[in-house]
């Protein structure tokens, strides 16, 4: 069975995105079963991951040697067979802290699939930073699905439990929309899981 990593890509004590992040683990015995797929949840704020500091680019280190922490960062992400990025808006860009996570990745994640769902509390749902994390995934040879998932007026839809608001006003639709992304990365977890990427000789 495939484990796909979800990743919250904000450290803010009261990140909106908690309230999204809270309804998807809710969720969890479900979509595991729907969709014969493990989650991991993870938040880039859970990891002591300081500025990169390292004297030689992640790629280029074959001896590499880090702190447990950030170690611990860079094998959840390999063990994993694809991810969800879950990430708000700064500035018409994605958050420092999850730049500065990714860059601590070589080829851990390569050749392997993921999905970016951006959030905000407006109902243009972080799209813009969301469009600007692609690149990235792509340079470390991440596989990213499109489309761009992208959840507006969080606020309105779910507390900070993650449970919907009783007059939530989108809650079919995001129910709906959520367990589509969570199936759609199983499913391509599972197709490049099991059919890897072999360059010939």
């Amino acid at each position: 069975m495939i484990t796909i990593d979800i990743i919250l890509g904000s450290s803010r004590k009261n990140a909106l995105g908690k309230n999204l992040f809270n309804y998807l683990q809710s969720q969890k015995n479900l979509y595991e079963k729907s969709f014969n797929v493990n989650l991991k949840f993870m938040a880039v704020g859970d990891y002591d991951l300081p500025f990169f500091y390292e004297s030689e680019a992640p790629m280029n280190n074959k001896d590499r040697q880090l702190p447990d922490q950030q170690a611990q960062w860079v094998t959840d992400v390999k063990n994993a067979d694809g991810y969800i990025f879950v990430t708000p808006e700064y500035n018409h860009s994605f958050p420092a802290v999850l730049k500065n996570a990714l860059d601590y990745l070589a080829d851990q994640a390569k050749d392997k699939p993921a999905l970016v769902m951006s959030y905000s509390d407006t109902v243009r749902a972080g799209q813009f930073g969301g469009a600007d994390l692609v690149p990235i995934l792509t340079r470390l040879g991440i596989y990213t699905l499109p489309p761009l998932f992208a959840i507006g007026n969080v606020q309105k839809n779910f507390d900070v439990d993650g449970k919907f608001l009783e007059d939530a006003p989108s809650r079919d639709f995001y129910e709906t929309e959520l367990k589509q992304v969570v199936e759609k990365i199983a499913f391509y977890g599972n197709l490049l899981h099991s059919n890897p990427f072999v360059p010939s000789k």
